[in-house]
Order: C-alpha cells, then sequence, then structure tokens
C-alpha cells in the first residue's frame, strides 16, 4: 500500500484544484500524524494555502479541545478568531448562542437532591474544558447518569437500546431542559446535525484537529459540513484514541474508506526516541484494526519504565522514579488520559510537598496549588508570611498591611490577637510598614 513521503503532497495537490471538478471522488483528506511528528506545523501550513486561494473567512478550523486550537490560534494564522474554535462552540455561535443546561442546573439540583449535577462554567464546556472546575474532581450523581447519557447520544444509538434507567434519566432530564428553554452540550452537536446544514459562513475549506477524540455523532456533523465544502481535511492519529469513554471510537475515523492518495502519514517523530519507540510501537501493533503507518523515531536512544498497578495504586513507584529525575535537576511531566486518574498522585504529591503545576489549566487551584498573580493565591500568601523572615536574605523588609491582610487569614488568632485586630490591620495602608506584638500563651 503506498504512502506519500511528501507529507503536503494530497492536501497541497487538492488546494491547487487537483480533482475540483470530479465530484465522484469524497472530498476528504486525512492527515495522520503519530506523536512528535508535527501535524500541529503541517496543519498550520495547509491553512495559509487554504487562506491564500479561498480568503480568511472561507477557512474553518475546529478541534476537540480548547488546547490544541490555542495552539493553532497561537500559530499567527491569517483568519478571524471566530474561525478557530471548538466543535461545540461553532455549533454553539451557530444556533444563536442558547442557554446551556450544564450551566443552569440549580433548580434542577433543588428538584432531584438524589440526581445533583455540578454546575460547570458554559465557555469552559464550550472550549473543551473538563466538566468539573473546582478544588477535586468527585463526581456527583448525575453527573455520572448525564455522561452515561450523553455517551450513547455520541455513539448515536437508538434510545430503545439503552438501558432503562438511562431512558429514565433521559426522560426527566429532556423535561428539565424543555420547561426552561435550554440546551445540553450534546444538544448543541444534535442539534446542528439536524438543522444547520452548513457551517458559519459556508466555508470552502474545513480542518478538523484532534478528530480521533470526536465521538460518531460529532464526526458525523463535521463530515456533513464538510461535504458542502470543497475540501475537507481531517488531521488524527486513531493510535491514539482514548476517549472511548465519551463514546469516540478509531472505527469513526477511519470510516468511511476514501481514495490512499487523499491520505497523508507524517512518518519522522522529532520527540519520540528509539527506546519508548520501540515499546508504543510493539503494544500498539495488538490492535486488529488500525491505518498502517511508516512512523520513524528521533535518533536518540532514550529509556522508559514500566509499573505495573492501576492509576489507584502506583502513585508511590512512580513518585520514586520522578523523584530519581528531580534529583539530577530534570522536570517531569505527569500525563494521563483523564484528570481522576491522577488525583492520588497529587495527593501524594501534596502530602510530600512536591511543588507541582499545570501549565495547561493555569487557574485552577486543584492543579496550581502555588499559582501566583490572584490576590489570595497560596503562593502569595506564603510570600507574604515570609517577607519580614530575617533568613529571607536582601528580599527582606517589614510587613505592610498589605502583607498582614493576606496571611492573616489563614491565621487562627483566638486568645493571641485582639479582638478586631486583624479586621483593623487589613484596613492599614497597603504599602505601610506594619508592628505586630503577638502575646505568647
Amino acid at each position: 500500500m503506498p504512502v506519500p513521503t511528501e507529507t503536503q503532497v494530497a492536501v497541497t495537490g487538492a488546494l491547487d484544484g487537483i480533482g475540483a471538478q470530479d465530484h465522484s471522488i469524497t472530498a476528504e483528506y486525512r492527515i495522520f500524524g503519530p506523536p512528535g511528528t508535527g501535524k500541529t506545523t503541517n496543519l498550520t501550513r495547509q491553512i495559509r494555502r487554504a487562506v491564500e486561494r479561498f480568503g480568511p473567512d472561507s477557512v474553518l478550523v475546529t478541534s476537540f479541545s480548547r488546547t490544541a486550537a490555542a495552539e493553532l490560534a497561537g500559530r499567527d494564522l491569517p483568519i478571524s478568531p471566530d474561525r478557530i474554535g471548538t466543535l461545540h462552540s461553532h455549533c454553539y455561535r451557530a444556533l444563536g448562542a442558547p442557554e446551556i443546561a450544564e450551566a443552569n442546573v440549580a433548580e434542577w439540583n433543588r428538584e432531584n437532591a438524589h440526581l445533583q449535577i455540578t454546575p460547570v462554567k458554559k465557555h469552559g464546556w464550550l472550549d473543551g474544558e473538563d466538566a468539573v472546575e473546582g478544588d477535586d474532581d468527585r463526581e456527583k450523581e448525575g453527573d455520572v447518569w448525564l455522561q452515561q447519557l450523553n455517551r450513547y447520544r455520541g455513539m448515536m444509538i437508538p434510545p430503545e437500546w439503552w438501558p432503562a434507567n438511562v431512558r429514565e434519566f433521559s426522560a426527566r432530564w429532556k423535561q428539565y431542559k424543555d420547561a426552561h428553554g435550554l440546551l445540553d452540550f450534546c444538544d448543541l452537536i444534535e442539534v446542528s446535525l439536524r438543522d444547520v446544514p452548513f457551517a458559519l459562513k459556508r466555508p470552502s475549506v474545513i480542518f478538523a484537529d484532534e478528530a480521533q477524540d470526536l465521538n460518531r455523532m460529532q464526526l458525523t456533523l463535521i463530515r456533513r459540513w464538510g461535504e458542502r465544502a470543497n475540501y475537507f481535511i481531517l488531521a488524527a492519529d486513531d493510535d491514539q484514541a482514548i476517549m472511548t469513554f465519551t463514546g469516540a471510537s478509531p472505527d469513526a475515523v477511519l470510516d468511511p474508506e476514501i481514495p490512499e492518495s487523499h491520505k497523508i502519514i507524517l512518518k519522522q517523530s522529532y520527540r519520540v526516541p528509539r527506546a519508548v519507540h520501540l515499546a508504543a510501537d510493539k503494544l500498539i501493533r495488538q490492535v486488529t484494526r488500525r491505518q498502517e503507518k511508516l512512523y520513524v523515531p528521533r535518533p536518540a536512544d532514550g529509556m522508559y519504565g514500566l509499573a505495573c498497578g492501576t492509576w489507584r495504586s502506583t502513585e508511590y513507584a512512580i513518585l520514586k522514579v520522578a523523584i530519581a529525575h528531580l534529583e539530577r535537576g530534570q522536570t517531569v511531566m505527569f500525563l494521563a488520559s483523564c484528570s481522576y486518574m491522577l488525583a492520588p498522585l497529587i495527593h501524594v504529591l501534596r502530602k510530600e510537598g512536591i511543588p507541582f503545576h499545570n501549565p495547561y489549566r493555569k487557574s485552577n487551584g486543584f492543579w496550581n496549588p502555588l499559582r501566583i498573580g490572584r490576590r489570595g493565591s497560596t503562593a502569595n500568601r506564603i510570600l507574604a508570611l515570609l517577607a519580614a523572615h530575617p533568613d529571607l536574605g536582601e528580599p527582606q523588609r517589614a510587613w505592610t498591611g498589605a502583607d498582614f491582610a493576606l496571611w492573616a487569614e489563614w491565621l487562627y488568632s483566638k486568645g493571641i490577637l485582639k479582638q478586631g485586630a486583624k479586621k483593623r490591620l487589613g484596613k492599614a495602608p497597603p504599602d505601610q510598614p506594619v508592628t505586630i506584638a503577638i502575646r505568647r500563651a
């Protein structure tokens, strides 16, 4: 089976007009990008080429997550920001910005105490963020049932085939949505599939990134829009399809069959070394149906280790390996397919006092306990407390009113400070030095 050796041959040819008049040939092209092969760079080049030919308003770019969309947007693409976004955000705009059910669950939770749903930030979910943005990832009972319902809907399984309890929850949830004029996030896709035949502004070229993470309903919608465009480019790696719990499936990416000339396979990894590549290649070849790829590691030996167990039981074993790298002055990143799988590890990191952060979720304190930037953050309180410590060295200075207002929030002062002292000191001029006399017990 021949594989194009030039990563841009098929799409470049398409955008230069090859096959434009033959409507018997599908308009769909697929870019398969294994880890580290420069899929985003390749996609950026194709988007620029499409803009040169069709204009900035005639190109639509969508992705499964905000992170991937932001990565593309950060490449300084010559298109408007509203032409780049998640599929949910494109549907939201196409449907006239409806009220989102998951963001309006207060009354539902009052009426259904045993099926409470965690309220979500509307734009967070539209941008592909996790549903729960609090300081823990514990799901409520209603969250579990809603996730199951969305999975069946996303897989386009007929309701009569759903379990009886899922059907019962669906009927109650639909009644609530209808009574309040709401659409949930799955409705955005389903209603668009039914009522929106064209993507906004009827683009000539549509790019869909991270397509392996889209479920069957989402792929059906984006393909329907793609059929009405001149060219539809789907970027994916079926070997990295890890969102099966949402209804995503590699088969949805691989079907239907398209001509081999419409497939582009990026073969050279600039990230994965030989040792890791060898282990990953042996593992993925156990999959019975996949797109065969010529995939080459970067010219470095690398290393990998395999810990036996589950995400619940390996946190200390993983941490031991990580500490060995940290002691050599290296940085470590922990990856998991779902955020809840990192919860036990995060618990251990907090318990052992090991600082960590998530560069992709900077505003969430669960992932960034030492984040700086918000007035009352943990890091700012600690720095305010240490400002007057004699061991701090050159930065040492007297506490100010602003310093005290921060760290005193955490101070248990009963019997130590006079009544009302914290409140009065908190009103002191922010830059004025403060002297505090603490009475010993």
